[in-house]
């Protein structure tokens, strides 16, 4: 997400003569905010209750406000009265007349996705003439081919950016990277899109282990255009830059690579754009399961019983969503419930309902137990006893859930380590609901990333079993 702080004008959207001018700022830690000298006439500068779309200008680029609110006023001492206003989000290359904005395509850089490629566009060559004392290297910028494959509401893509920076003379500069497209058969609301590059950062993060943040996210329709210099509409796209304040972002600089053999599936091993079709057909089904999921990589803190609250209860809905099941047949369930029901004065029949309606839903146990034996490929050798795990672990649950006077207490770090395995477990069994080859993560029962962690699973299992049974 790249910063921005520039002077500009700015109006309220349908109030175009009420003009005035301000500095926009945008940082990943502050959010977008606007500072305007004066009032505009049209809202009230101190009801931070009424949220509007400013629109303005900021060098030669269009800009949009959307969704913002009053954050107060406040008057210099020469009387100079100034008005601030936060938004919600950015677009930058258009001015949005529509209520809800509608795009047809966006192209999203993520961070690590490169390493997830792993397609390297630059080759080097290096001569040295030791006799003659000259050296002699040689830089070359291939541009990779571009992947394309059709899903349900259109097209996705891997393609390569590439730029190159310098004077020629005492530097050069060579740089690519992927990026991801989504083209749609027809345009979408810009909260569809954002859910579907949701998906996108969410299944990078299961397949890398490592939270995972939107670099930069271009949005383009077919009636939207570039403006030439005459003032005439060109031929091209008009790229329209979105931004909005993530919940944890670390600079390109602080950034560290995560190791290839350290991730669970590289892009080839997932299955390549194919599998990122599939992946976009089939993750909506489980959205909110997933969203709750990957919250403990995108939380800038979390408690540790939190966190694995979180995860139990992504597992729990993902297993219901995916796989369902109940303890008796349904038929059978509504018989046995209308008998109590006749059984019970009917003043107390809502309380009943209210504590047995979903008493034939599976226990927590049960759906544990299934999700590690469909994880199995690849955590055979990190759960042996699987029946057993999903008993401490929903034992845990339990206990942090029904909180009481004589709750036990667990250890920051078993519960840390718990909840990793059910990570595991849960992003396994994701990424096989969308078509991840078997035999692909079953290469990974013997990785580095599992094999290290094995010893504090069963000392964390240990640790917890003796805590319940005192």
């Amino acid at each position: 997400m790249r910063k921005i702080d520039e002077l500009g004008v700015f109006w309220v959207a349908g109030h175009e003569d009420d003009e005035l001018q301000g500095r926009l700022r945008s940082d990943p830690e502050d959010g977008i905010t606007l500072k305007l000298i004066g009032t505009f006439e049209a809202t009230n500068p101190n009801n931070n209750d009424e949220i509007v779309r400013i629109l303005g200008w900021i060098g030669k680029d269009k800009v949009t406000l959307e969704r913002c609110f009053s954050a107060g006023t406040y008057t210099r001492s020469p009387g100079l009265r100034e008005s601030n206003y936060q938004a919600n989000a950015l677009l930058i290359g258009h001015h949005v007349s529509e209520t809800y904005p509608e795009f047809q395509s966006a192209t999203v850089s993520l961070s690590d996705l490169t390493n997830w490629i792993g397609r390297e566009g630059i080759d080097r060559k290096m001569d040295i003439d030791n006799d003659d004392e000259r050296m002699e290297i040689q830089y070359r910028l291939t541009s990779l081919d571009r992947e394309t494959c059709e899903f349900s509401r259109g097209e996705v893509a891997l393609h390569f950016a590439w730029e190159t920076k310098g004077d020629q003379l005492h530097d050069v500069t060579l740089r690519h990277w992927p990026v991801l497209k989504i083209t749609y058969k027809e345009r979408k609301s810009l909260r569809e899109i954002q859910r579907d590059v949701g998906l996108l950062e969410s299944l990078l993060t299961l397949c890398t282990g490592q939270p995972t943040s939107i670099d930069k996210l271009v949005l383009r329709r077919p009636d939207v255009r570039v403006t030439m210099i005459s003032g005439d509409e060109g031929p091209a796209e008009q790229p329209v830059e979105f931004i909005a304040q993530p919940l944890k972002y670390k600079d390109p600089l602080d950034r560290k690579s995560t190791p290839r053999h350290r991730m669970l599936l590289t892009y080839d091993e997932f299955g390549g754009i194919e599998a990122l079709a599939k992946w976009l057909n089939t993750a909506p089904r489980f959205r909110r399961a997933l969203d709750s999921f990957t919250s403990v990589w995108r939380a800038k803190q979390m408690f540790a019983e939190n966190k694995f609250l979180n995860v139990t209860f992504a597992a729990e809905a993902f297993h219901r969503i995916t796989q369902g099941g109940s303890y008796m047949e349904d038929v059978e369930f509504e018989r046995l419930l209308q008998a109590y029901l006749d059984s019970t004065p009917e003043e107390h029949h809502n309380w009943l309902l209210g504590r047995i309606a979903y008493g034939n839903d599976l226990p927590l146990v049960k759906r544990l137990r299934q999700l590690a034996n469909r994880s199995a490929p690849a955590t055979r050798k990190l759960i042996k006893n699987r029946g057993q795990w999903a008993f401490l672990l929903s034992r845990v649950r339990n206990e942090l859930t029904h909180v009481g006077e004589g709750t036990r207490p667990f250890g920051g770090s078993e519960l840390i380590t718990l909840t990793e395995s059910v990570i595991f477990v849960v992003r396994v069994c994701m990424l096989l609901e969308c078509g991840v080859a078997e035999d692909s993560l079953q290469k990974k029962a013997d990785s580095y990333e599992l094999t290290w962690y094995k010893p504090r699973l069963e000392r964390a299992l240990d640790l917890v079993r003796r805590d319940l049974a005192s």
